[in-house]
This record gives C-alpha cells, sequence and structure tokens, in this order.
C-alpha cells in the first residue's frame, strides 16, 4: 500500500467513526502512536482510542470531515472539520492535522493543529467574553 492510500484510508475511518467502531483505528494505526491536539498528549493506541471516547461521550450528533489530503516526505496533513452539539448548543472546529507513517503504513503520529481559544474557550461564559475582549484588543494594535 502507498502512503496515498494509507492516508486515503485513514481519513475516510475517521470520516466514519462512532463509538461503537473505534476498534477500526486498529487497521490504521500503529499500537504506539502518539497523538496530540490542544488537550491531549498521548502515547499509544489505547490511549487515542480513549481521548476519542470521550469526546464521543461529551458532544451528540458528531460529524467529522476531511478535505485536502496531501502526502509528504513519510507522512501527510488534512484538513478537517468537527461538527457536534456541545452543552446544548452548534458547536464547529476546523482544523489541520499531521499523520507520519510507520514502515507497515500505519500511523506513527497524529498531531492536531486547531485554535483551541476561538474554537472552544471562547464559547465559555466568563473566559469566552474575556478572551473575545483580549483578540479585540490585540487586533487594534
Amino acid at each position: 500500500m502507498t502512503s496515498e492510500e494509507a492516508l486515503n484510508r485513514y481519513t475516510k475511518c475517521l470520516a466514519s467513526l462512532t463509538v461503537d467502531s473505534l476498534g477500526t483505528l486498529f487497521d490504521h494505526v500503529s499500537t504506539e502512536v502518539q497523538f496530540k491536539d490542544p488537550f491531549h498528549s498521548v502515547n499509544g493506541l489505547t490511549k487515542m482510542e480513549s481521548v476519542f471516547r470521550h469526546l464521543f461521550e461529551q458532544v451528540d450528533n458528531l460529524e467529522y470531515k476531511t478535505f485536502d489530503p496531501a502526502i509528504a516526505q513519510n507522512g501527510g496533513f488534512f484538513r478537517w472539520q468537527l461538527s457536534a452539539i456541545l452543552s446544548g448548543k452548534p458547536w464547529t472546529v476546523e482544523g489541520v492535522t499531521y499523520v507520519k507513517f510507520d514502515a507497515n503504513q500505519k500511523i506513527s503520529h497524529h498531531i492536531e493543529y486547531w485554535d483551541a481559544a476561538s474554537q472552544l474557550y471562547e464559547r465559555f461564559p466568563i473566559i469566552g467574553p474575556l478572551l473575545a475582549f483580549f483578540r479585540r484588543r490585540i487586533a487594534k494594535t
């Protein structure tokens, strides 16, 4: 399997993932995977699966779409959009993920890049308006 095929299979897996199908990650991801996002830095597929399971438990109607997969040396990138209902309100997050492949074309690194401040923290009642205020102040300078 080529890196391009592996990346396409992985993004399709992520887009169709449900709490009941988390076991399908084992087909695409190394058991020693390093997973990072703005809130987590875990090693191992079991811990990565726990992060995903927790997400499914916290939100309703989760929908994950992937776009523009691109191959790089020993890895690849793709854009994504996650939409869900969080605390009874619609929530959308957009980001980019870098993946690295091992010798078996399984994902050995899954690193997500997205802006937690504007896409999550600003939704919180106390910290949200404060972050928005600082964002506006910084933008004026």
